[in-house]
Parts: structure tokens; C-alpha cells; sequence
């Protein structure tokens, strides 16, 4: 019976939420729809991949309606209490709305990890579709067109059947090559190509004016041409004008189009790269840090290269070259360290120190910047993939909190329980996306944030439940 009082709710609140969640995000883009020529069929695809990704969802918000209505339907009748009376206890007849509850969160999770990617990559390549397509050819009275690329119309007049035009110019550019040319006729026709591939304009008693290019010999001067016509035919291709598919392959990298094996993978690549960068930065920057390994290598470089020039000085016969000594300083009176050097070479020591510390200045700024754009790549993953299990586990608090408020309010049907269902869906969806918004800047732990509107309602449960349970009211001052 419990069940039977909870399915049909459960379905058509489903089904509103779905709806009203589809609507709120399709609303969005619907400046990026409008006036684009995108066919029903695509537009119904576009909507069923974007329902599709708003499942689970739906389906959390769908339970805690459901188990507000249908448990408070019963205590309404008092069927709840005449339950209570006969020795059946709460927990007892929440035990069927439990096991589906459970149920529906591995539906949720199996709707998340599988169906949602694949719908996410479906819908973010049609959306790119839509808004990378121009705008549907429309042309207006006494309105410059420039839909074509390279020309430019403008009708005067259109008659009634949208077909016979007055008064049409038609400015071609030349597309790049430098020549241009105009058309004005006094009459014509407009109409497409039954296979919809090419717009004809078709015009009667007209000018054409052509300026040849003078980019071909800049100093020899070319005549304007001017041509009569009694009938004259421009056709322009439509293909422009015809949504391509994009390669899908460009957004499979995205984390809302990758289900939990695909998360963990490139989770760990992230980690992989990380480690990789940071060994590189270590080679490239030990040099400048431990100057005794250095310093060690040049000796024993400059002692191999002095062998070899006394080799070659016994073979020639030359005498060895005396090597100036540096003279002594006195300690007590060095102020700075470029003092313990020989006054001419001060300069290009401090230059060439400036120019060290300045390219380890550089690769430490990209180092830096390198390693927080993998952490918070790192972290917008994880809070993806906890994301899919959170929004599993929100069927289960919601039915904890649903079903008690049901109890206690006494009030079925879609009214009270709607405001009640509604109130507690902002909470959930305010701390989630705070906990979003905190994981994207680094100010709170990935499984705190991913788990956050869940953690702050869980307690809510347990404590309408026990008031439910001891048939206690909401708050007892």
C-alpha cells in the first residue's frame, strides 16, 4: 500500500521536475537558438540530450516531493495513525520506501557514470553547432543584408508572395581578389532550389557595374565596365547556412563528459604530468642552487681542457703561460659581495647574476602557474566524480526528510508539500554549488565540498525522523 500511495506521485513529480529543470537551463540558450534555422528534429535532439543529463537530479527532487506527498496523504486520512495504532511502527512503514530509495540511487548513479557523459558530449557539440551557424538568411525591405560572404543586398520593395522584389541592389566585394561589382535591377525573383542547396535571385532590366582589381599592375589605369542586362541570374550557395556536426573528439576531455574509469584515469595522468613538471623544474633549477655540484663540474670540465692544452703546447714546443693571480683583499673592508671581485669584471658578473636570477625568476612563475592550473584541474575531476555518487545519496536524505515532514505536516496533494520540497531542494542545490565555487578556488577539501548539501540536510533527517517516530511536532520550545 505504501508503495502504491508513492509511485504515481513519484512519477509525476518526476516528470515535472524533469521538465521544469529542462526548461530553467533550455532557457539559457535560447538567445543562441533563436533565428539560427535549426530544424525540429534537431531541436528535439538538442532538448532530449539535455533532459537526459538532468536525470538524477529529477530524480532526487522527485523523491523528496513524492515521500512529502504520499506520506502526507496517509497521516491527511489518518491511515498513518491507525497504522501506528495497530503496533506498525514508522520505521516499519518506511521500510519499503527505503529499499527503493536505494534502489533509485543506484539509478541515479548508473544515469550519472553512464548515460550522463554521453548525453553531455552529445549536447555541448550540438550547442557549439548552433552558435558557431549564422543566422538564417532573411532578407528585408530597405535593410542591407550581408548574410552572404563577400556580397551585400538590399531589397526596395517585396510583394505579397514573398517572391517578386522591386528595386534590388546586390554589392559583390570580390571575396579577397580586389574586384568588386554592383547589380541594379528594377524588378526580380527570389527562390531556392527544390534540393535546398542554392538561393537564385533572378533579375530583369538592370546595370552591372565592375571596377577590375588594381592590384595586378598598380600603375596601369583599367576602365570601369558597365553592362546592360534585360535578364540576369545570381545564384549563391546555401551551404553556409547548413549545420555541420563537430568532431566530437574536441570535447571528450571535459570532465562532465567522463563517467568514474574515465575520471580516475585522467586523474591519474594529471598526477603523472604533475610529477613529471616538477622533476623538470628540479633539473633546470639545481644549477642555480647547489653551486658546490656545480662549481665540481666546471673544475673537473676546466682540468680536462687544461690537459689537453698542455698536450698540445709539449707537441708544438711552446712554453707554458704564466696565469695571473688574483691579488689579495682585505675581508674588513668589503661592504657587498661584487667587492671580492676585480673592478673590471664587476659589471659582467652582475649582469650575467641579473640574467640567471631573472630566467629562474621566469620558470619559477611558470612552474607556479603550470602546477595550479593541474591542481584545480585536479579538483574540478574529483569534485565530478564524487558529484555522481552525492547526487546517488541525495535520493536517500531526501527521502529522509521527505517522508517525516509528510508525517508531521499532515498535508497531501501538491500544495504545502510543494513549497516544503522546494525549500529544501535550494538548500541542497546552494551549498552544492558553494561547494563548487570553494573547490574551484582552493579554499575547501574536494570531499567536503563534493559531499557539502548532502552533509548539511543529513542531519535534518535524522532529526525530523525522530520527531516523526515519537509523534512529536517540527520544534518543541
Amino acid at each position: 500500500m505504501i508503495l502504491k500511495n508513492f509511485l504515481p506521485p513519484f512519477i509525476v513529480a518526476f516528470g515535472i521536475a524533469l521538465f521544469v529543470l529542462t526548461m530553467q537551463i533550455l532557457w539559457v540558450y535560447v538567445d543562441d537558438i533563436m533565428g539560427k534555422g535549426v530544424s525540429i528534429w534537431m531541436l528535439i535532439e538538442f532538448i532530449f540530450y539535455l533532459s537526459i543529463s538532468l536525470v538524477p537530479m529529477a530524480m532526487s527532487i522527485a523523491m523528496l516531493l513524492a515521500s512529502v506527498m504520499s506520506m502526507g496523504a496517509l497521516a491527511e486520512k489518518y491511515e498513518l495513525s491507525a497504522m501506528k495504532s495497530a503496533g506498525i511502527s514508522l520505521e516499519r512503514i518506511m521500510r519499503p520506501l527505503i529499499i527503493l530509495a536505494i534502489g533509485m540511487a543506484g539509478l541515479s548513479f548508473i544515469f550519472s557514470n553512464y548515460l550522463s557523459p554521453f548525453s553531455n558530449l552529445k549536447f555541448k557539440s550540438r550547442l557549439h553547432d548552433i552558435r558557431t551557424q549564422k543566422p538564417a538568411l532573411s532578407l528585408e525591405e530597405s535593410v542591407f543584408n550581408y548574410d552572404f560572404k563577400g556580397f551585400v543586398i538590399r531589397i526596395g520593395e517585396k510583394a505579397e508572395d514573398k517572391v517578386h522584389l522591386k528595386d534590388v541592389l546586390i554589392i559583390n566585394h570580390g571575396a579577397g581578389t580586389g574586384e568588386s561589382s554592383e547589380i541594379i535591377a528594377k524588378k526580380g525573383q527570389m527562390y531556392t532550389t527544390d534540393d535546398q542547396r542554392y538561393f537564385v535571385m533572378k533579375l530583369e532590366d538592370g546595370w552591372r557595374y565592375a571596377e577590375p582589381s588594381k592590384y595586378k599592375n598598380p600603375k596601369k589605369k583599367y576602365p570601369l565596365v558597365r553592362t546592360k542586362f534585360s535578364s540576369w541570374r545570381k545564384i549563391f550557395d546555401l551551404s553556409e547556412f547548413q549545420i555541420d556536426p563537430t568532431d566530437e573528439d574536441r570535447f571528450k576531455s571535459h570532465q562532465s563528459m567522463l563517467n568514474v574509469g574515465q575520471l580516475l584515469v585522467a586523474i591519474d595522468s594529471l598526477k603523472a604530468k604533475k610529477a613529471r613538471k616538477l622533476h623538470s623544474l628540479k633539473s633546470i633549477s639545481k644549477d642555480y642552487y647547489n653551486y658546490a655540484l656545480t662549481q665540481a663540474i666546471k673544475n673537473k670540465q676546466s682540468e680536462t681542457t687544461k690537459k689537453l692544452l698542455d698536450k698540445r703546447r709539449k707537441q708544438q714546443g711552446l712554453k707554458e703561460t704564466k696565469v695571473l693571480n688574483q691579488l689579495a683583499y682585505n675581508s674588513d673592508t668589503i661592504q657587498y659581495f661584487a667587492q671580492t671581485f676585480p673592478k673590471l669584471k664587476r659589471n659582467s658578473v652582475l649582469a650575467k647574476a641579473k640574467s640567471s636570477l631573472a630566467r629562474l625568476e621566469s620558470s619559477a612563475a611558470r612552474a607556479v602557474s603550470s602546477q595550479e592550473g593541474i591542481d584545480k584541474k585536479l579538483r574540478l575531476f574529483w569534485f565530478e566524480l564524487l558529484s555522481k555518487f552525492n547526487l546517488a545519496f541525495a535520493c536517500i536524505v531526501f527521502l529522509f526528510i521527505g517522508a517525516p515532514m509528510g508525517a508531521i505536516i499532515r498535508k497531501g496533494g501538491f500544495g504545502y508539500p510543494l513549497l516544503v520540497a522546494i525549500a529544501f531542494f535550494i538548500v541542497f542545490i546552494m551549498f552544492t554549488m558553494v561547494g563548487k565555487k570553494m573547490v574551484t578556488e582552493g579554499e575547501l577539501n574536494v570531499w567536503v565540498a563534493a559531499f557539502l548539501g548532502s552533509m548539511i540536510l543529513l542531519p535534518v533527517g535524522f532529526y525530523l525522523t525522530r520527531q516523526a517516530m515519537r509523534d512529536s511536532k517540527l520544534f518543541q520550545f
